[in-house]
């Protein structure tokens, strides 16, 4: 996968995880981008908090996803195939995205604004969103009908589950 695409991808995850946690719009249960979570793990992941919190962030917001729309040959932002995973780990040790991130998280607002910046379309309903078949996972152009998704979700107070799957 392309390294762009690579970039847009954990920075639409960072951005969903972050508005998700339960200070900002309660999706999930985690607080990883707090302040205080922020002075828990400075000093255990110096160099790699943003990893940290990543990885934190994607498993709270995977078993939300998981729960509503199933496991099995689907595909969302927070559980992809095994190669993009690895390569969004990777991107996370970059020093250009750990610099690019924190703005984007530090307030709901901002990480709002990246998101009506970058992302393309609204929902139709609330609950799980069959985006496109799993081949568009390395179309950013599906990714940005899935960042509209959670974008207009956000604004309009209800709950959506963008996901790729073959099956219809």
């Amino acid at each position: 996968m392309d390294a762009e695409l690579i970039e847009i991808l954990t920075k639409y995850r960072l951005v969903v995880g972050y508005l998700g946690e339960k200070e900002q719009f309660g999706w999930w249960q985690s607080s990883f981008f707090t302040r205080g979570s922020q002075a828990f793990l400075a000093p255990l992941f110096a160099r790699t908090q943003i990893l940290a919190q990543c990885n934190g962030v994607t498993r709270a917001a995977a078993l939300a996803h998981d729960e509503r729309i199933g496991i099995g040959h689907v595909y969302h932002l927070f559980r992809l195939p095994e190669e993009i995973e690895q390569d969004i780990a990777r991107s996370l040790h970059a020093p250009t995205l750990a610099q690019a991130v924190p703005p984007l998280v530090a307030k709901p607002e901002a990480a709002l604004d990246y998101l009506r910046a970058s992302a393309a379309g609204r929902p139709t309903k609330a609950g799980p969103i069959r985006i496109a078949n799993v081949e568009a996972l390395h179309d950013r152009k599906a990714w940005q009908t899935a960042a509209g998704a959670y974008r207009f979700a956000f604004e309009q107070g209800i709950l959506v589950y963008p996901y790729f799957s073959d099956a219809l």
